[in-house]
């Protein structure tokens, strides 16, 4: 029982300090903690700051679809002309181009191209004539269609092969073994040491003109005229002196034309 009240009167003793400790040093109030006042931040900063703390979200835009190639067209490559040199007139025989017999016979003319034709005539070596058609390749010889100056028209071999008969290097002119014509540029081949005679009219009894001698050179005006047993031609020499002339005999000729 006294220890109990031993116990009683120090925990009143400890209460009676306490409160005076409490009364010394005021009321135990706790003071309100100071709260700092916010100063809002610049604009600028907190766009900053936001922007740096705002999660960046990548926005997600449709690819574009990838165009879809359109095939490019092929171009076949173009052949590339050959080019193919004109020949010169003169070189080779071309249609439309005079050409030379060279055959030292002559040449046979034919119908149609080919050694079995009809032959039509024949030209003198040396004669000029006129390439119209060709050439046609035949068995055994290449033809050409030709003219000449008596209108002659036909097929004629240019060659063996070995030996030209149709040259188109035509030269100078040069006299002709044909029959004369109206128009002809022709010469006096009379034997050497003789003369043709020029008369005023045709004919044997003619009063003489003027004696020629071979190598005289006439140009053709007129006929023929057939008297005495000669064909007489009209002609007139380069000082113009007309008269006629027989053109020959059965073996020779006196007046042959120049191609």
């Amino acid at each position: 029982m006294s220890q109990w009240r031993a116990h009683r009167r120090i925990l009143i003793a400890l209460v009676i300090i306490a409160g005076l400790l409490i009364l010394a040093c005021g009321s135990f109030v706790p003071r309100p903690t100071r709260t700092p006042r916010w100063v809002p931040p610049t604009e600028t900063p907190v766009m900053a700051e936001a922007a740096s703390l705002a999660p960046t979200v990548a926005t997600l835009r449709p690819a574009k679809p990838s165009p879809i190639p359109t095939p490019t067209p092929t171009r076949r490559p173009e052949p590339t002309p050959t080019f193919t040199p004109t020949p010169v007139p003169g070189t080779v025989l071309l249609p439309g181009h005079p050409a030379r017999v060279v055959a030292a016979g002559g040449l046979n003319v034919r119908e149609r191209p080919g050694i079995d034709q009809r032959r039509i005539g024949r030209l003198a070596p040396g004669a000029l004539v006129r390439v119209l058609e060709g050439p046609v390749q035949g068995e055994q010889y290449r033809w050409w269609k030709i003219r000449d100056k008596r209108g002659l028209e036909g097929w004629v071999a240019e060659g063996d092969g070995e030996d030209e008969w149709l040259s188109p290097k035509i030269g100078d002119p040069r006299p002709v073994n044909r029959p004369v014509l109206r128009g002809d540029e022709v010469v006096v081949t009379t034997q050497k040491g003789k003369v043709l005679t020029m008369r005023f009219e045709a004919g044997l009894d003619s009063v003489v003109a003027r004696r020629l001698r071979p190598g005289t050179r006439l140009k053709v005006i007129g006929g023929p005229v057939d008297v005495d047993g000669y064909r007489w031609w009209q002609v007139v020499d380069p000082d113009g002196r007309q008269g006629w002339a027989a053109e020959g005999d059965n073996e020779n000729r006196w007046l042959t034309p120049i191609e």
